[in-house]
Order: C-alpha cells, then sequence, then structure tokens
C-alpha cells in the first residue's frame, strides 16, 4: 500500500522514487504501469491516459523492468533464447524472428551498455552478473519501445560503485527521449550518484517530494 502521493513528471526526464521495503515503491510503479489498479478516488493520468480506465493503452506504452516474478529470466537458458523470445512475443505471428546473432544483439542492446563489453549470446543467465542482467532486462524492456520505463529496486545491484553503471544507463534513456521511473530503497542514492542531470526525487516513506515540476 501506498499514498497519498501527488507528483508530475515531464516527458524525457527521470525520476527516482525512494523508499524502504514496504513502503509501497512496487505497487506504486505497477499502477504508474498500468498493471495494478489504483484507488477508485484516485485522479491518474498516465501518458495523457486516465487510470484504471485505460489500463490497456497504458500498458502498450509503459514498459517495466527489475521487478521480482514479473520480467525474472531463466536462468538456465542463453542470452539470445530470451532475446529471441521477447522479439516473437512484439512480432506479427506470420513473421519468423531469426536467430540472434552477436552483431543482431549488439545492434540490438549496444547503446545501453555504453562502454561496458557485452555479454556473449551463447551465455546463460547464470552466467551474467547482476549489472549485466539488470541491463539485459532493461534492454528487453526497450524493445517494446516504450514512452515511460519503470524500473524496481535498482539497488538489487547490490555495490553502489557498479549500480552507478545502470544509473548512467537509465539517465542515457531519458536523454534519449523515454521517460523514466525507478525505484530504489536509499534515501541518499541520488547524492550518492554521479549525474549529466540530476534526476527529479521522490521520497515515498517521508511522502515529501523533490520535483521540477509539480
Amino acid at each position: 500500500m501506498y499514498g497519498p502521493v501527488d507528483l508530475t513528471q515531464e516527458v524525457g526526464t527521470m525520476l527516482i522514487i525512494q523508499g524502504i521495503q514496504g513502503s509501497g515503491r512496487s505497487s506504486l510503479l505497477l499502477t504508474l504501469a498500468g498493471r495494478m489498479v489504483p484507488d477508485k478516488a484516485s485522479s491518474l493520468t498516465v501518458l495523457g491516459y486516465a487510470l484504471p480506465h485505460a489500463r490497456n493503452q497504458v500498458q502498450r506504452h509503459v514498459a517495466v523492468a527489475g521487478f521480482a516474478g514479473i520480467d525474472d529470466l531463466d536462468e538456465s537458458v542463453r542470452v539470445s533464447d530470451v532475446v529471441r523470445e521477447r522479439m516473437a512475443w512484439l512480432t506479427p505471428w506470420y513473421r519468423r524472428v531469426p536467430r540472434i546473432t552477436q552483431r543482431g544483439f549488439a545492434d540490438l542492446v549496444d547503446p545501453l551498455w555504453g562502454d561496458r563489453p557485452l555479454p556473449r549470446v551463447t551465455a546463460k543467465i547464470w552466467d551474467l552478473d547482476e549489472v549485466d542482467l539488470m541491463l539485459l532486462r532493461i534492454a528487453l524492456a526497450m524493445t517494446q519501445k516504450p514512452d515511460l520505463l519503470v524500473v524496481d529496486d535498482v539497488d538489487q545491484v547490490r555495490d553502489s560503485v557498479r549500480r552507478q553503471v545502470v544509473w548512467s544507463c537509465l539517465e542515457a534513456v531519458a536523454a534519449a527521449g523515454t521517460t523514466v521511473i525507478a525505484s530504489v530503497s536509499s534515501l541518499g542514492e541520488a547524492a550518492a550518484m554521479s549525474w549529466t542531470i540530476r534526476p527529479q526525487q521522490f521520497h515515498l516513506s517521508t511522502a515529501t517530494h523533490d520535483l521540477a515540476a509539480a
């Protein structure tokens, strides 16, 4: 449970929702993504669509990543398999999805990795470290070409230095025009990271906010 929450976010910006475990971070993100139904008394508009009536439209324009039980990846399969499965889900049934090559994988996800070496498509998911696993989940979400990306529990990448890689990836996504909302437990996370443009912040646990637009 969470609330009351009152915030406005501009298109193409990044918002960090900070809150302790149990504060409702995941529920709030899933509500914004059209995956959970808000309270009947709420007045919530996402990408111009009023919830809950336009949930289907919101789901088509909002992608999710990092959610336990929602976008988890089977650890026993290859990177190429999960990418091809995702592409098949997005491709009309009458079109064949080709085999995922290393070059094709690079074309699909390379901008998100920056200077970090890409995993091999032949690698099993269990061979990926936590940074590459999170980046892959974000990359798979971005294949939907969403207008809004919501990412849960960024601090499942436990080391702050390595977590900076994920934040830089999300900052690049926002800079390219996709609005980003991501959650983290630490209230000092934004101050501890380096940013090209400092993101907006919402402290869910204290019901206070620090937003550029309200």
